[in-house]
């Protein structure tokens, strides 16, 4: 999950427009000999939440300052199987900071746009005040916040992710209230005369041939994407 560069895009939409935040991994730090990962972007920008990950236990850890002292958490266990359960922490987030115990209700595994297979993690909370159903995608994290392991994706309150880029390579869209994605990463060489058509999806998500009339997903060997109707 952290071993290259990556940006999380969450969209939040309201009163019938839409923002897309945009973080990514900075730069590294060493706390109590201990290397971090540095997320930037947003509400993140004072460069006080670090991410570390414990590849071979499939585990990712965010260190954070909560009432002027450093602590870290675990905030993903992608070693979880269905049935079990995961003690959430929602560092600095619009979600219950110790919402206790959540269970594994059932993982799938899905294709994503890199051709890759990736586990997506469906959970719900033994609490029956806690209302959020959090989706968690091995590698990428929560459908929610990077740091909201316990929040639901919703795109007209905390919001949801829309777009998951690694090295400038698009692994995941989202693209139910935006129409595109875009990378930081890629765009400041990029000229559109040199943008070549990738793939076309339907909007199941399948891939499909370019057809007349009918409203499609384009990809873009730059990563952007665009639905559009090409009329005879």
């Amino acid at each position: 999950m952290l071993d290259s560069y990556k940006e999380w895009h969450l969209t939040v939409c309201n009163n019938g427009g839409c923002i897309t935040d945009i973080y990514n991994i900075n730069n590294d730090t060493i706390y109590n000999n201990i290397s971090y990962k540095v997320l930037d972007g947003y509400h993140y920008i004072s460069g006080g939440f670090w991410l570390r990950e414990d590849v071979n236990n499939e585990k990712i850890f965010m260190s954070y300052e909560y009432n002027n002292q450093r602590r870290e958490c675990l905030l993903y266990d992608f070693s979880l199987e269905e049935g079990d359960t995961f003690e959430i922490t929602n560092p600095i987030a619009p979600f219950a900071l110790f919402p206790g115990d959540f269970v594994v209700d059932s993982i799938i595994t899905k294709l994503l746009l890199d051709g890759q297979n990736y586990k997506f993690y469906y959970l719900s909370s033994l609490n029956s005040s806690i209302n959020e159903l959090p989706v968690w995608i091995q590698g990428i994290g929560s459908l929610s916040m990077i740091n909201a392991p316990g929040g639901g994706p919703n795109i007209n309150t905390s919001g949801q992710l829309s777009c998951f880029y690694s090295n400038g390579n698009l692994i995941y869209s989202g693209l139910d209230s935006i129409y595109s994605c875009y990378t930081n990463n890629l765009l400041e060489d990029f000229e559109e005369n040199d943008r070549e058509l990738y793939k076309v999806y339907d909007l199941l998500g399948r891939t499909t041939r370019y057809r007349k009339n009918n409203l499609l997903i384009y990809m873009y060997n730059d990563g952007f994407i665009e639905k559009k109707i090409v009329f005879e």
